[in-house]
């Protein structure tokens, strides 16, 4: 799982998460980038390779869904991939990656 690439575009955005495990204690991050496929997260606890989470990004509150952790990018940095995402959320991603999008410059003459 750690050698998979990622197939989607990632915008760097820090946002609040909260990652619910189906038993133990609920684990509270900062994502570090996110897309329509999935994102990269700091957590306050540690993560299991493969592990499954329900997510929720507080700040915006159509962006929710079930991750899996596929691989550890530093210490308690995870990269999650999206195993269920609603329309809604996908079209909220889209939104915010239009927000984030630099400005292109002013044509000159």
């Amino acid at each position: 799982m750690s050698g998979e690439r990622r197939r989607s575009w990632r915008t760097e955005i820090a946002l609040e998460c909260t990652l619910h495990r189906k038993t133990g204690k609920v684990v509270e991050g900062t994502t570090l980038d996110l897309g329509p496929g999935g994102m990269r997260v700091k957590a306050n606890r540690p993560m299991s390779l493969d592990e499954t989470f329900e997510f929720e990004l507080p700040d915006r509150a159509r962006i929710n869904g079930r991750a899996r952790v596929v691989g550890e990018r530093g210490y308690r940095v995870y990269a999650l991939r999206f195993d269920k995402l609603g329309d809604e959320a996908r079209a909220e991603l889209a939104l915010l990656a239009k927000e984030l999008a630099p400005t292109p410059p002013a044509p000159t003459r």
